[in-house]
């Protein structure tokens, strides 16, 4: 997910949570309300400017507003491309995933 969508996806939920109107929005970032719709619609591009601009009114810092969720709870995807062409590399890939899975299990432990 681009970072665009991430802080858009963010922004329309905490207005939602916290019983906001995009006319409150536009009004905190002195901009029209519909620069506001534009912006959360997604056709305009984010500026870091104006995303540093909706964290400070969200309360929260820029890096919690652009990190995605899925990396906040630990929910992590790794894509592997290509293949597996010889012995030694099928057996560094079965390393890595016992690995993972000892992390994983070690990890269940510790709740």
């Amino acid at each position: 997910m681009k970072t665009n969508d991430i802080v858009i996806n963010k922004v329309i939920k905490w207005l939602e949570a916290e019983n906001k109107s995009y006319q409150w929005f536009a009004e905190q970032l002195d901009v029209s309300k519909s620069l506001v719709g534009c912006m959360l619609k997604g056709e305009h591009n984010l500026k870091s400017e104006r995303i540093e601009q909706f964290a400070k009114i969200m309360g929260i810092t820029t890096k919690e507003l652009v990190q995605s969720d899925a990396i906040k709870e630990d929910q992590l995807t790794v894509y592997l491309l290509g293949e597996l062409s010889n012995r030694r590399s099928k057996r560094e890939l079965d390393s890595l995933l016992f690995a993972i899975n000892d992390y994983v299990g070690l990890k269940e432990q510790m709740k």
